[in-house]
């Protein structure tokens, strides 16, 4: 429920507070105290669009702050909640709007700046204003299909197949990825195979273009290689002239005749006999290598062709041998996923078959309830409009039929004809002021229950009103007020009278400026805006009958 509204510098509002309480509430007071005037306010904070005609002449900004007691969030209301990342703290939230004298505004919710768009959509949830202003929420389609089912007792059952409706449209969308485009998808997979194709008869494996680049080096310099083996084993073995075994020899002579005279010595003629047997060793290795080098011009050809294949394949697939064989394995496992479409496609378009087949069978079943709840509603509300002064007037829910959505078969549009001979028209199309005030208080009596907005206000609801049709309208509201916060903007003392907190709205001039102040009302106060209200004076006929005005409306 609404619990305060702050405003600063609006309009003829220079700085007031109003709070006010569960159930039902009324302001009263002179016509062109303000009383609209708070109610634009609080228009503006829920989101409606402002100009800079709202700030206060000689002000800055305006400042418009509401603050909501919620003890238990509707759906739609936690949801946005959770959408804009905000928490109620101590089960309280608060609204907020600035609007400057240069025309720009900002919103914020508990303290955190919001888009003005935010402000409407959470509003929205919070208070219906019915009257000259808008938030009128029983005038939006989908609100009225909420409505009747809430009043039909089906909300469940249209949980329930907005899931299935959910799933439905999840594997849609998985068919249609897979049927999108299913000739280029076609085109991509012969290429896959071709590319595949290829890179698997390469037969290629992660080391081999290093192998390959080894062995092409040692071919292409056979003759050098052999030429350089062939020397290096004459220096040191086979030379016709001096070799180093030979050296080695003819030192080793001498060194053991040297050791036979000088012991010392027997351990590096050692260590040169060691040193004769590597040389020996080197030599043979070198013989060895230049028997066994070949010099085959056709395995250099086959060398070539190989490494030019896997160039070839490099510039197409990856910089390496083993990125070619990862898009190999890539290909292939995207070739699989293909391969397997159709089987995917088949299981897919079997599960949409059951889900569509289920689906349209509960929404048929939630069309046919609707409809018997439609005639039911129609007769309330046409029964609530006559109790409220509107004898004649027909109300009528028009259900028409729409492909299959989250919310079923049906379309909902609430339909009025205020007067005998009227044409039925959209509720939305119905004129302002106080009839469309009397026809909304007329719905909500009937929708008490299943309407989840926590706070109704009603703006000129009396507009040609008075005697026993404002006491009927008196003892709707105060109904409305057992399962809603009701504030109420009233001339008319009957209605007042019902009320459990009255609020009189009035003018004052101060240091030649006007402005507006609301006063909550109790006791001899009360009687006597009563008694105001009912002739424009004060008088011991009009305190007498306020009294009783009171009296049979249950207040002190």
């Amino acid at each position: 429920m609404l619990e305060a509204l702050n405003i600063r510098d609006y309009a003829l509002i220079d700085e007031l507070e109003v709070e006010l309480g569960p159930g039902f509430n009324v302001l009263t007071g002179e016509t062109g105290a303000g009383k609209s005037i708070i109610v634009g306010a609080l228009g503006l904070v829920l989101g409606a669009r402002a100009s800079s005609d709202a700030v206060r002449t000689g002000a800055k900004e305006a400042r418009i702050q509401a603050a909501f007691r919620i003890s238990r969030p509707s759906r739609r209301l936690a949801s946005l909640l959770r959408q804009h990342d905000v928490a109620l703290e101590d089960g309280q939230l608060v609204l907020s709007r600035v609007i400057t004298a240069e025309g720009r505004s900002r919103g914020a919710v508990s303290g955190a700046l919001v888009p003005v768009g935010t402000l409407r959509e959470i509003g929205d949830e919070l208070v219906d204003i019915h009257g000259q202003h808008e938030h009128q929420s029983l005038l939006k389609s989908d609100r009225q299909l909420d409505l009747l089912d809430a009043f039909a007792a089906v909300e469940q059952e249209v949980s329930d197949l907005q899931e299935v409706v959910r799933d439905l449209r999840n594997i849609e969308k998985q068919i249609e990825a897979l049927e999108a485009d299913d000739r280029e998808r076609a085109r991509r997979a012969e290429f896959l195979r071709f590319e595949l194709t290829e890179i698997r008869a390469a037969g290629l494996h992660a080391s081999e273009e290093e192998e390959l680049r080894s062995r092409h080096k040692i071919i292409a310099n056979a003759e050098k290689l052999f030429e350089l083996a062939n020397l290096a084993n004459m220096a040191l073995y086979e030379g016709e002239e001096r070799s180093a075994i030979d050296a080695i020899d003819g030192a080793l002579d001498n060194l053991d005749e040297l050791a036979a005279i000088d012991e010392r010595f027997k351990p590096t003629a050692e260590q040169l006999r060691a040193a004769r047997e590597s040389v020996a060793d080197v030599a043979s290795e070198l013989r060895r290598y230049g028997d066994e080098l070949e010099f085959d011009p056709a395995e250099l050809d086959v060398l070539n062709e190989r490494l030019a294949l896997i160039g070839s394949l490099k510039r197409k697939y990856g910089d390496s041998i083993p990125a070619i064989l990862e898009y190999a394995e890539n290909a292939a496992r995207e070739l699989d996923v293909f391969d397997g479409r159709d089987q995917n496609l088949a299981e897919l378009r079997e599960k949409r078959s059951a889900l569509l087949n289920g689906a349209q069978e509960v929404a048929a079943g939630l069309s046919k309830t609707r409809r018997a709840a439609a005639k039911k509603l129609d007769k309330q509300v046409t029964a609530a409009l006559a109790d409220l002064g509107m004898r004649g007037g027909r109300f009528e829910t028009r259900i028409e039929a729409v492909d299959l959505g989250p919310n079923g078969i049906d379309s909902v549009t609430f339909l009025l004809a205020a007067n005998p001979g009227e044409e039925l028209k959209p509720l939305r199309l119905v004129a302002s002021g106080g009839e469309i005030s009397r026809i909304m208080l007329a719905l909500k009596a009937v929708f008490a229950e299943g309407d989840k907005i926590p706070t109704l206000i009603f703006d000129e609801i009396d507009a040609g009103v008075g005697g026993h049709i404002a006491r009927k309208v008196a003892a709707k509201l105060r109904d409305l007020a057992e399962s809603h916060q009701v504030v109420c903007i009233t001339h008319i003392a009957q209605i007042a009278a019902a009320a459990q907190s009255h609020h009189t709205v009035a003018k004052h001039e101060r240091e030649a400026r006007t402005t507006t102040a609301v006063v909550r009302v109790k006791g001899k106060a009360r009687v006597e805006e009563m008694a105001r209200l009912l002739d424009g004076s004060i008088s011991e006929v009009s305190l007498k009958h306020a009294r009783q005005l009171l009296k049979s409306g249950g207040q002190d």
